[in-house]
């Protein structure tokens, strides 16, 4: 019996997404849930096309299907410049339906400001933490680890990157980057080395651009890379969007195991002192976003 992923977000993301399924042919049985039941139609090319694919399936599916879900990946399903307590308040309902059609597989986010919804699902939903993940810095790590690859002439598979904190705010672990077994800085000591400290803030500095650009195509990917991963029981080390059930328990991105049992937390995140007091800043300020939203969601009771 093939996984089941449920793919839910607008029109147009959720076709993007399935055309790249198409292509990949994964064992799935891809299931689609529509924001609207006016959508339900469009998606019928998608569906049609998926009896050329050996091994994927594509289907509109109804909300038993919740119950089904190995997977069930959340795009984008809000309109730009809608307010973040907008988006928690339709994630709530989200959460609702889901869990009340017995929903108990792993529930992925891959849209923006992934770290506040991850959050929020795991208050709402008391599934377990290990269920509960977005993408985070992860697509902008492969972005990093192939760049890294060219600049310096050797594969990608060589590269162990580390981008951690959010998808629009990354902060590049230099001291927990590896090129082959050796640490990057430790390379950048090699007189030999066509690359020196000043080509790393210039690679930071690309990356931060990058990231306020459109990462939804970067998204897709790397969904299924993950899923991939899955499938083949290779699980991935990756630097994914996770709860930190810390006091205040708050959502970022860090690297952990991504498995077919959700994520699991493998050891402490170690950085360099000035990427550690960075770090330590966005978590202060996630969790005063986190404690803002709570406050204005109490007041509308």
């Amino acid at each position: 019996m093939r996984p089941t992923l449920l793919i839910q977000g607008n029109f147009e993301q959720a076709s993007r997404l399935l055309h790249q399924l198409l292509i990949t042919d994964l064992p799935l049985d891809c299931v689609v849930m529509p924001n609207t039941m006016d959508d339900a139609p469009r998606y019928q090319p998608l569906v049609v096309a998926s009896a050329l694919c050996p091994r994927l399936t594509i289907r509109v599916g109804t909300a038993t299907d919740y119950g089904k879900a190995t997977w069930l990946v959340v795009l984008d399903r809000h309109v730009a410049d809608t307010p973040i307590t907008t988006m928690v308040a339709e994630l709530r309902l989200l959460v609702k339906r889901i869990v009340e059609n017995g929903f108990n597989g792993q529930l992925i986010f891959a849209g923006e400001q992934d770290e506040l919804l991850t959050y929020f699902a795991w208050k709402f939903s008391g599934l377990s933490a290990s269920q509960i993940w977005g993408l985070g810095t992860y697509p902008l790590t492969r972005l990093l680890t192939y760049r890294l690859a060219e600049r310096l002439g050797v594969g990608a598979t060589m590269i162990q990157a580390t981008v951690v904190g959010s998808a629009s705010a990354p902060i590049v672990a230099w001291s927990r980057t590896y090129i082959g077994p050796a640490p990057l800085l430790m390379y950048l000591a090699n007189a030999d080395a066509d690359f020196d400290a000043d080509d790393l803030g210039k690679m930071g500095t690309w990356l931060q651009r990058e990231a306020t650009e459109q990462q939804a195509t970067l998204r897709y990917l790397a969904i299924i890379r993950l899923i991939q991963a899955t499938l083949s029981q290779q699980p991935l080390i990756a630097p994914v969007t996770n709860i930190h059930e810390d006091t205040p328990a708050f959502a970022a991105a860090s690297p952990v195991l991504v498995g077919e049992k959700g994520i699991q937390h493998l050891t402490n995140l170690v950085l360099s002192d000035e990427e550690q007091q960075a770090y330590a800043e966005q978590i202060a300020a996630i969790r005063t976003q986190l404690t803002t939203i709570e406050s204005q969601q109490t007041e509308g009771k």
